[in-house]
């Protein structure tokens, strides 16, 4: 061989960088993984998720739920496992009727832990969002006394536990930069973890109209009365109208969706906690306003709305 081929040899093979792959699991008692290590770029690396005695394999945390998984080294990356008590892989339903909790079903940039909830053919976050970072690291900007409709920001709010009601994202927050989209899969991650989106008016809609067709999430065999079976056991203001959150709060969440009254925020004015709870979709009602939906305590429906964009509201994910 010339020495200008060795030298050729040498520069394609010799001088490629190495990159640290960490695999890891959501849960250690739940479930082990294999695969970490230091490897060549353009390396295939084998990882996979080996689930304990008692526990299944959900995805990964970029939402591929194949295992084991080969993956091109492209870079430094992490990629963890998670593991649940129950079994609830997939984005469908099959057929399944009945919900079915996902604990642990996904962690956020910031290492927040969320269960999930699969409902008819979807599976949906059973927490409010209350990450401060996207999915790609970057900083979500916080709130203060901004009302640009086109400033992104997220609230803490410091008299509702965050573990307990999330954060308030406006929706160019939510968004993270995205055009408004009705499709479904809405196909915005916007602030949403890997493997998750931000649903579309489209795919709430889905939601509402498999609740009001199955009679025993209906209250009084009325099909527009769902609230209850979505709405969380606690922190609802009394009601004493019939079939509303408010009213008898031990009989709700027949669903496990766990919608809490967290209110809402205007610029640093907090509002409402125990009476409304509000979700955020993709998709725009005009150019100053984005289609939402809210419970209230008092009320027995689940209603279609829109707001101005630069209101906090909830975040609830979809996976994808």
């Amino acid at each position: 061989m010339t020495l200008m081929a060795l030298m050729m040899v040498f520069v394609m093979t010799g001088c490629k960088k190495s990159y640290t792959i960490t695999v890891k699991s959501n849960n250690d008692a739940w479930g082990s993984v294999t695969g970490s290590g230091t490897y060549k770029e353009g390396e295939t690396v084998d990882i996979a998720a080996v689930p304990a005695e008692g526990y299944y394999f959900i995805c990964w945390n970029d939402g591929d739920n194949s295992n084991p998984r080969q993956i091109v080294v492209r870079g430094d990356a992490e990629y963890i496992a998670t593991f649940s008590d129950t079994h609830g892989g997939g984005g469908g339903g099959g057929g399944n009727d009945t919900p079915e909790i996902i604990h642990n079903a996904v962690t956020d940039v910031d290492g927040n832990h969320y269960d999930a909830v699969k409902i008819g053919n979807q599976v949906w976050m059973a927490q409010n969002l209350r990450t401060t970072r996207y999915a790609d690291g970057s900083t979500v900007p916080a709130g203060g006394s901004n009302y640009s409709e086109s400033y992104p920001y997220y609230y803490v709010n410091h008299v509702l536990d965050a573990t307990v009601y999330g954060y308030y994202y406006n929706w160019p927050a939510a968004m993270h930069s995205a055009a408004s989209s009705e499709a479904v899969p809405s196909g915005v991650q916007g602030v949403c973890p890997n493997g998750w989106h931000l649903p579309s008016d489209a795919e709430w809609t889905i939601l509402t109209d498999y609740v009001s067709s199955q009679a025993e999430y209906m209250c009084d065999g009325n099909s527009d009365n769902i609230a209850k079976a979505l709405a969380f056991t606690e922190g609802w203001n009394t009601s004493t109208s019939s079939c509303s959150p408010g009213s008898d709060p031990s009989t709700n969440n027949t669903l496990g969706f766990s919608a809490v009254p967290a209110g809402g925020c205007v610029g640093s004015w907090f509002h409402d906690a125990g009476n409304y709870a509000n979700f955020w979709s993709s998709s725009q009602s005009e150019s100053y306003s984005a289609w939402l939906r809210n419970l209230h305590y008092d009320n027995a429906g689940v209603y279609r709305n829109y707001d101005l964009k630069n209101y906090g509201r909830s975040v609830r994910c979809l996976r994808d």
